[in-house]
């Protein structure tokens, strides 16, 4: 009898201890969450001519989850900015686990998939690269006053897709990234039907207000699109040219 009674009341008492609370949306904490949902959404869905952000947050409730993290509840809208298109819903949960050395969980739901409105121009950039005979090499974009040459900014929106893939996987409860600067992109020539750069970005950590050195191997095409294959912390000092 005691056995069965404690069977009833453990359940019970593992579920009393996750602890469900409505966060006023433009609180901190809701606009942090929503940072990195933003920047798991721009990695899957972004690429050189498309490029998402989000409105504010309209509703937001955080669970904390005894031996796992605290999950984010949230719902905000989304939309391209490189193109006339629809503002479009979405709900996203975001889980922070409590070691801090696992990458968020992100899930998102939108009200309608986008269907593939940049593909014309997707493979006219794709088609420019890869017909051009000499490697890709540019530094500073945006520039000091903040423009980027139009023939960039293709490479520049694929760097900040880049860059959101390192800011979801290093973001925690205390981050908060912002805007990125390439200090450096150098295209790397393949046997295969990719495009590969490198990229040597600085990303704004708004917290602590550094600038954060990051070295990013990306490799992208029209059809399987974005793809990371190393991102690593580079050293606070270096110069530019040592880099690959």
């Amino acid at each position: 009898m005691v056995q069965n009674r404690l069977r009833c009341i453990l359940p019970c008492l593992c579920r009393e201890r996750r602890i469900m609370e409505t966060l006023n949306p433009s609180y901190y904490q809701a606009s942090r969450a929503r940072g990195v949902a933003m920047s798991y959404i721009n990695y899957k869905m972004g690429g050189p001519n498309r490029c998402y952000e989000s409105k504010n947050v309209t509703k937001a409730s955080k669970e904390t989850i005894p031996g796992l993290g605290n999950k984010y509840y949230l719902k905000f809208s989304i939309q391209d900015v490189l193109n006339e298109q629809k503002a479009i819903q979405c709900t996203a949960e975001v889980l922070y686990y409590t070691n801090n050395e696992t990458a968020p969980n992100v899930t998102y739901t939108l009200e309608h998939e986008p269907h593939n409105y940049t593909a014309a121009k997707d493979h006219e950039f794709y088609s420019r690269i890869r017909s051009s005979s000499e490697p890709l090499v540019a530094k500073d974009i945006p520039d000091r006053f903040g423009n980027v040459a139009p023939d960039m900014e293709p490479i520049w929106y694929l760097a900040v897709v880049s860059c959101n893939f390192v800011k979801w996987q290093n973001s925690t409860e205390e981050t908060l990234y912002s805007a990125s600067v390439i200090k450096k992109v150098t295209e790397v020539k393949r046997d295969d039907a990719a495009l590969e750069f490198h990229y040597n970005v600085l990303i704004h950590q708004m917290v602590t207000q550094e600038m954060e050195p990051w070295l990013i191997e990306s490799v992208w095409d029209p059809t399987e699109g974005l793809r990371i294959k190393n991102q690593q912390r580079a050293p606070e000092t270096y110069s530019d040219d040592s880099i690959y």
